[in-house]
């Protein structure tokens, strides 16, 4: 059996099976690519295809061609499964702390829910530096809310947060980075390049913010429309491939690695 996990980051299995890309290796055996060019394997190549918050990074037709890609290489039968930031879970977790705020103006731990789903609603498309609006929600010396943000965002939230409370303490990679920056800077302008706009470009060009995003309806359609059947939304444990769970790649120990999630597969037809 072969499979391939698309975009890993350093979320991958190492077992013999598993094909593993990424934009830039992050591990031992990670294929660098850039899967605006596609798919680099030929037609019928691998049993199951895998990518996890991916998608939503492309633009809706680069995402549409991707899609097509993973049918491609995929072999008849063989299985696709996307995980993307669920759109309907961010959309109704909105509207119930909206409602709720309405009717009590003045308590805080609903507002502050209310503005952390704005910010998993918007901020990472509409964001012009790296981690936006919610990462500096999250780096808040006090979070309110604290429970409901990592019952939202995981063990991986988890640990961006702990990561940034002990470089804080440390406070050395603030200033390296502020130095190159500095030198940077002062180059753009000698060169007469508008600052501000060479920075958010760079930025919006560079992958980190969400171009389009989805929900159960709107992807079935795309993966059935693109050459998928038997569409089926999954749990981070369960899939058609029977040992799924024992990857852990999408959770581990009944713990999921990333809560907000949609898990959708089809078969390829």
């Amino acid at each position: 059996m072969k499979y391939l996990n698309l975009g890993c980051g350093t979320h991958y299995s190492l077992a013999k099976e598993w094909t593993n890309i990424d934009f830039s290796s992050s591990g031992p055996g990670v294929i660098a690519h850039n899967l605006l060019k596609g798919i680099p394997f030929n037609d019928n190549s691998f049993d199951l295809v895998y990518h996890s918050h991916v998608l939503e990074h492309f633009s809706k037709e680069d995402g549409e061609n991707l899609i097509a890609e993973c049918y491609r290489v995929l072999k008849p039968g063989g299985i696709l499964r996307v995980v993307i930031p669920d759109l309907e879970m961010i959309a109704r977790n909105y509207l119930k702390y909206f409602d709720e705020g309405v009717k009590n103006p003045n308590d805080e731990l609903i507002r502050a829910n209310y503005e952390w789903m704005k910010l998993e609603m918007y901020d990472q498309t509409v964001r012009n530096y790296g981690g936006g609006d919610l990462a500096k929600y999250l780096f808040k010396k006090n979070i309110i809310n604290e429970s409901f943000v990592f019952e939202r965002i995981g063990e991986e939230g988890k640990a961006i947060r702990n990561n940034y409370l002990e470089s804080e303490k440390k406070g050395k990679h603030k200033a390296r980075v502020g130095i190159k920056q500095k030198i940077k800077t002062l180059f753009l302008k000698l060169m007469g390049i508008d600052i501000k706009a060479y920075y958010i470009g760079k930025f919006r060009l560079g992958g980190e913010i969400h171009q389009w995003m989805y929900d159960r309806y709107s992807l079935s359609k795309l993966l059935e429309l693109k050459g998928g059947k038997e569409t089926i939304v999954q749990s981070a444990f369960t899939s058609y491939l029977k040992a799924w769970a024992d990857y852990g790649i999408d959770g581990k120990n009944n713990s999921v690695r990333k809560p907000d999630s949609l898990f959708v597969e089809s078969i390829k037809k």
